[in-house]
């Protein structure tokens, strides 16, 4: 997904759970902030959409220690949470190897442009209006360019 870069600073981000059992940095800002409404997003996170704020994948460094577990949502895409307050923490998806996808809510502070574009929208929850001013993607692919 392209988007312009999604920060107004170039900082660390700190990327942490609820409880605070999990925390990264990312060294690196992230390429893309977008809101994704298909319907994976959006039963996963109980929400209209999710916030995505995708980072290069060497960006967050890994020990494997930390106290993950992971739900394989289809065969290419993996989210991984908190083991001790479930929180989601990020996502790999195999169609995109270089890239960590992380809900902008685990991310600390406010160092974030607003997001950058509006995926999925065929899929969007009926209830909710996006409105003006962001580019929007659809169709069946949920990546093609659509009328704002």
């Amino acid at each position: 997904m392209s988007g312009s870069t999604a920060t107004t600073s170039s900082t660390v981000f700190s990327i942490r759970c609820y409880c605070g059992a999990v925390t990264l940095q990312a060294n690196a800002a992230p390429g893309s902030f977008v809101n994704c409404r298909c319907g994976q997003c959006r039963r996963l996170s109980g929400a209209a959409f999710t916030s995505w704020a995708s980072f290069a994948r060497e960006a967050i460094p890994l020990s494997g220690n930390e106290p993950l577990t992971a739900f394989k949502v289809s065969d290419k895409v993996t989210r991984h949470f908190c083991r001790v307050c479930g929180s989601h923490v990020f996502t790999f998806d195999g169609r995109l190897p270089k890239i960590l996808g992380v809900p902008a809510g685990a991310i600390e502070g406010s160092s974030l442009a607003p997001p950058s574009a509006h995926y999925f929208v065929d899929h969007k929850a009926a209830w909710y209006d996006i409105g003006v001013g962001q580019p929007r993607f659809g169709g069946e692919s949920g990546v093609q360019p659509l009328a704002s």
